[in-house]
């Protein structure tokens, strides 16, 4: 008899006796079996796996325990989860001066949001994003303030749990202007932390044809119940041929896993595995639906644009993108993550002694060092004896997280000491020069023509999404006129996705034009993301806006009824409904279609103010005290009905 391998299909456990060794064993038998020869296979009961195995992992326990038992003590097996049991706790906003408390009861966990007026708005908190090893952040979903009914918006809290520090500020909090109980949770938050189909949540505001959810934060009450945090095959792809395989059944494949081996893989390849979630830049973009493929490199399909001026600081995801700063990578343009990293083992867990001695594989340590002590270059006591990373890899606050010290992966001689403050910011440079990342294999590319006309789209897009409108035209500018017919015919080099016909690329266009006055232009630009996708509703709704503004009423309704129809639960084609009503002086069709918005959303506090002033006016008083209660209990300070709204 040969070893024995145990692998399960459909939750049986079945025994495969034969003459080799079980993929990823420690040893292989020679095979003596006639060709063809098949391994008998033998029922021998369930499965059994243990409860803290993720859904999406327990199919690889079978024949990988150990691999799986250590991965799940690493944070990305706890990138995404159900609340838990978030500290209490009151934090207030001295800019702002919101104050923000979380509290349980019977009915859950709650986030309860004070305006400095005595408004009030309430959120049940019901998920998390962040394994706690440096903070957690919460998820709430609004409820409405009078009803405790639940909506099924989701909203990054505007406050977080930060590991030994406790509830702070989320740094979306720090900015001017914060967002507070109003930053909605999307897919663009979320792709880094579980790659599962939000179209699929069993409560997502999600077309007919589960091609868009809109409003994108309408992902349902119980998403978090759902999501399942990053697995196997978030790495190593789809698994069922793998699977398949190795339960003896016959493949054709010689020297051939089923799966991703990320240690067979290109550099380049390796590093994108990575990239998708370790580089964030100042601007990010999924050009792609679906996951990348895996032949073109990844900064074709998903570009990231980073500063072009180099500083000591660094953002809490952009490890890849100082990595390529790097003097160990640019000398070595084989070095990937895994060259340091365990991928299945934690930063903690693997130990600085683990990297250590991956420096000294390439480092000759012998060599005489400058005679000074890690604690002077870095004003803390050395972790291993000889210190490399402690010095060479600065572990300092990033400038996009406050409370926090991580490792910044620009790797240099001398490094200037930590600081152990940074001063909170959005982006790495907010006004100077931005480039598209590259770690060299986009360089040929794009310097061909099509490749720079693509490059300047790309960051004519980052430009956008930074508030630097102006400086984003001058790049759409090189690009054909909106709505003509050269504006959807794709010009890139091969390795790169096109951006004319890509819905995004358009829709970006059309909001730059918005905001430099080029309103017929930008009606354009949102035609041409709908020529391509009309599902879009974002565009549609900028579309019919922009319509309203123009007196194309008709066409505004038109595409308030397509948003309408595939998304009924949306209140911002009641909105403009309800200003269409008006211009045409109906206050009576204005009041319905307000009431309409404020069933679907009942936390704006404004738009109840004005359905008071609209029933007043049609002689409803009791239903215009209603409203007007409504909106007092948000904002007390609104001021009083002495005027209506204007058209």
């Amino acid at each position: 008899m040969g070893l024995r391998c145990i692998r399960v299909l459909g939750g049986v456990i079945l025994v495969l006796t034969t003459l080799v060794g079980c993929a990823g064993s420690d040893s292989e038998a020679p095979s003596t079996a006639a060709p063809g020869a098949s391994s008998a296979l033998v029922l021998a009961g369930e499965a059994a796996v243990p409860a803290e195995v993720p859904a999406p992992m327990r199919a690889c326990y079978q024949c990988h325990q150990e691999v799986v038992a250590t991965y799940l003590e690493h944070g990305m097996a706890r990138s995404i989860g159900p609340v838990g049991a978030p500290e209490p706790g009151t934090v207030t906003n001295s800019y702002s001066g919101n104050r923000y408390e979380i509290y349980a009861d019977t009915q859950g966990v709650w986030l309860k949001g004070t305006t400095p007026d005595g408004g009030m708005r309430y959120q049940r908190l019901v998920g998390r994003i962040g394994a706690g090893r440096f903070d957690t952040s919460w998820i709430g979903a609004e409820v409405d303030p009078f009803t405790r009914e639940d909506t099924g918006r989701l909203f990054f809290a505007p406050v977080e749990t930060i590991a030994d520090h406790g509830l702070a500020l989320s740094p979306f909090e720090l900015r001017p202007n914060a967002a507070g109980l109003d930053l909605g949770l999307s897919h663009g938050c979320l792709t880094c932390h579980t790659t599962g189909d939000l179209t699929t949540l069993p409560d997502a505001a999600a077309s007919p044809d589960r091609r868009m959810i809109y409003p994108a934060n309408a992902l349902g009450v119980d998403a978090f119940e759902v999501l399942q945090p990053l697995g196997c095959e978030d790495c190593h792809g789809d698994a069922s041929r793998h699977v398949t395989m190795m339960s003896g059944l016959p493949d054709d494949a010689a020297d051939d896993l089923g799966l991703e081996s990320l240690g067979r893989q290109p550099a380049g390849r390796q590093r994108d595995v990575c990239a998708r979630c370790h580089l964030q830049g100042d601007a990010r973009f999924e050009l792609i639906q679906g996951p990348p493929h895996p032949e073109a490199p990844l900064a074709g399909q998903i570009p990231v644009l980073v500063p072009v001026r180099t500083g000591d600081d660094f953002r809490f995801v952009g490890q890849v993108e100082r990595l390529v700063l790097s003097a160990c990578f640019q000398g070595t343009p084989t070095m990937t993550c895994t060259t340091c990293h365990d991928a299945h083992t934690g930063v903690v867990q693997q130990g600085t002694a683990s990297f250590e001695a991956t420096c000294k594989g390439c480092h000759d340590v012998e060599t005489p060092h400058t005679p000074l002590t890690v604690e002077a270059v870095t004003g803390e006591p050395a972790r291993t004896d000889d210190g490399c990373v402690d010095c060479h890899v600065r572990r300092s606050q990033p400038f996009d997280l406050p409370h926090i010290r991580t490792a910044d992966h620009y790797i240099r001689r001398h490094i200037p000491k930590p600081v152990k403050a940074v001063p909170h910011r959005q982006f790495a440079d907010s006004t100077g020069p931005v480039q598209v990342f590259d770690d060299g294999r986009l360089a040929e590319r794009l310097r061909t023509p099509a490749g720079q006309r693509w490059k300047a789209g790309v960051l004519a897009m980052g430009l956008v999404t930074m508030g630097r409108a102006g400086e984003a035209a001058q790049h759409f500018a090189l690009f054909p006129a909106p709505g003509s017919s050269q504006a959807v015919q794709p010009t890139a080099p091969e390795g790169l996705v096109p951006l004319e016909t890509n819905a995004s690329f358009h829709h970006t266009r059309g909001l730059s034009l918005m905001s430099t006055g080029q309103p017929q232009a930008a009606l354009a630009a949102f035609s041409d993301a709908l020529t391509l996708d009309p599902s879009e509703a974002g565009a549609r709704m900028e579309r019919a806006r922009l319509r309203v503004l123009t007196g194309d009423l008709k066409g505004a309704l038109e595409d308030t009824d397509v948003v309408l129809a595939a998304h009924p639960e949306a209140d911002e084609p009641w909105n403009l409904r309800t200003l269409m009503a008006l211009q045409i002086g109906s206050p009576a069709m204005a009041a319905a279609a307000l009431d309409a918005s404020t069933q679907r959303w009942p936390s704006d506090a404004e738009a109840w103010q004005q359905l008071a002033w609209l029933y007043r006016g049609l002689g409803e008083e009791a239903s215009a005290a209603q409203a007007l209660q409504r909106a007092y209990a948000l904002r007390p300070s609104l001021p009083s009905l002495q005027r209506g709204p204007s058209p």
